[in-house]
């Protein structure tokens, strides 16, 4: 009986595999189905062997491939079918709902239910769900990337909100082979710009900027030439600072015109139904960004491009730790080995919800799902966590601790072979040198000494009476269609910095 398929439908969304992952999982994936069926006719020492031969199987294929979702919730599932592993695979799973940003809900649920049979006190073999076949077989995941300080709405009863996420999970009905199949070699851009221009209507137009294939809507190629640039400028620091490496494929950026213009790509594009306020989404499965972006404004456009890059030597990056670092990539100053982080309007939205604000502690356990607010009483507190995490990278990059810390979560968190675990709590602790107690306290000190410093010392931009940040964006569909804001306009996240406008410092 084949058992793997059908859960891996109901717990994670298909993502992209490469050739080798392809070719050596399903060996694996039979060995954990011989295991599970010895298990079930109740033959302890067939289930052992085939447990003993599944675990060899996946050191080689781990030493060959690195960690992927896939291999932990195989690793998972089966350490709690043994009473001695099933402490181990309780964190892989618990590791999956943390992390997997690509989780539906019928698949968290399910992921949550194994966790919860792997837990029990008195535990029994832990059930394997069967197939819902109501699920979709192929979805794309993608991050939809929004549009803040906020997308300012009015509700009916003329309560006024905004919706202050930046990343959401947006479901595709375009199979994930149909979309890979775009992907074009680096050896070929022009093929890139040529079938990229082909989705679009006609009088579209692009360039070429190293690996990214650029469109624009207008006839002005500069335009698009501009935006490559801007977005070459991240690629440097990316891989210098955290070894995010550069696409493999022609990244494929979309330019649009406006907010409206997003939504227009992501249906045409993507069969994507976005949640309000985008202004930037990203989609791995073809490589490709769309969103509102200028020769000297692409914060938002880099944002994405971080989600795209990371997954490719670090397919399992928590929530905290790959968000925090791509909403401060938005509004950095990218340099030729490093990023320059400052105060931005990050910090003012957590100076806003600061009572609101997870602990260190919490911030390190809070899954991809708290990062959304749901409903509109869930707004603030989704707006708190998600500047804290953004601020929070800042605050390790001003104690030297940023690279430390990053490449410790990347390598740490389960060794190689998967054969050990150490919490993020415990990495943050031991890089840092204090309990997150202790480091709690002292972000909220430092924090509110750079607030006051600001207080007395005001910025460029505040003394020329502009925004620190990103004005609310025109023409969004739904509810903040229905706002009435004469002077809106689609701006993303960073400007680029004339001589006379220099980012303020940190203290």
């Amino acid at each position: 009986m084949k058992l793997f398929r059908p859960v891996v439908l109901l717990v994670i969304v298909l993502g992209t595999v490469s050739s080798a992952l392809g070719q050596d999982l399903p060996q694996i994936e039979t060995v954990w189905e011989q295991t599970l069926e010895a298990l079930g006719r109740g033959e302890s020492q067939k289930a052992k062997d085939l447990f003993a031969n599944f675990n060899r199987k996946v050191r080689a294929y781990i030493s060959a491939n690195g960690r992927s979702w896939q291999i932990e919730y195989l690793v998972g599932s089966l350490n709690c079918q043994f009473p001695d592993t099933r402490a181990s695979g309780a964190k892989f799973l618990l590791d999956i709902v943390q992390n997997n940003r690509a989780l539906n809900h019928a698949g968290e649920e399910e992921l949550r239910r194994q966790l919860a049979c792997c837990t029990a006190p008195a535990p029994t073999v832990t059930p394997i769900s069967n197939t819902r076949p109501d699920l979709p077989r192929d979805i794309a995941d993608s991050s939809a990337h929004f549009q803040s300080p906020g997308v300012h709405g009015d509700m009916k009863g003329g309560y006024n909100f905004k919706v202050d996420n930046e990343s959401a999970i947006a479901i595709s009905p375009i199979p994930a082979s149909e979309l890979m199949a775009r992907r074009v070699p680096l050896s070929e851009p022009e093929k890139a710009l040529a079938s990229a221009l082909s989705r679009l209507p006609e009088g579209a137009t692009g360039g070429i900027v190293d690996e990214f294939a650029v469109t624009t809507s207008s006839s002005d190629k500069s335009r698009a030439i501009g935006i490559g640039r801007c977005l070459q400028a991240y690629t440097p620091p990316l891989k210098k600072q955290f070894e995010i490496e550069p696409s493999a494929y022609m990244v494929t950026i979309y330019t649009a015109d406006s907010a409206r213009q997003v939504y227009e790509y992501a249906s045409r594009l993507h069969g994507l139904g976005l949640p309000q306020g985008v202004v930037a989404y990203s989609v791995p499965e073809d490589v490709s960004l769309s969103g509102v972006g200028y020769p000297d404004a692409c914060g938002s456009l880099a944002h994405e491009l971080v989600h795209l890059l990371i997954k490719r030597n670090f397919p399992v990056s928590p929530a905290w730790l790959e968000e925090g670092l791509a909403s401060q990539v938005a509004v950095a100053m990218p340099e030729t080995n490093r990023f320059k982080f400052a105060w931005s309007w990050r910090d003012d939205t957590l100076s806003q919800n600061f009572g609101l604000r997870p602990s260190v502690a919490e911030l390190l356990e809070t899954p991809w799902t708290r990062f959304s607010a749901v409903g509109y009483f869930e707004v603030p507190r989704a707006a708190a966590i998600q500047a804290m995490a953004a601020v929070f990278i800042r605050y390790l990059d001003v104690k030297g601790k940023l690279s430390d810390v990053y490449f410790a979560v990347r390598d740490q968190h389960f060794s190689p072979d998967l054969s050990g675990y150490k919490s993020y709590r415990e990495i943050v602790e031991e890089k840092i040198g204090q309990n997150v107690e202790q480091i709690d306290a002292d972000f909220a000190e430092w924090f509110q000494k750079q607030k006051s410093s600001r207080s007395r010392t005001p910025t460029n931009s505040e003394v020329n009476g502009e925004s620190n940040a990103p004005g609310v964006p025109c023409e969004v569909p739904n509810m903040a269609a229905q706002q009435q804001q004469p002077a809106c306009e689609p701006e993303i996240m960073n400007r680029r910095n004339t001589p006379n406008q220099t980012p303020p410092k940190p203290d």
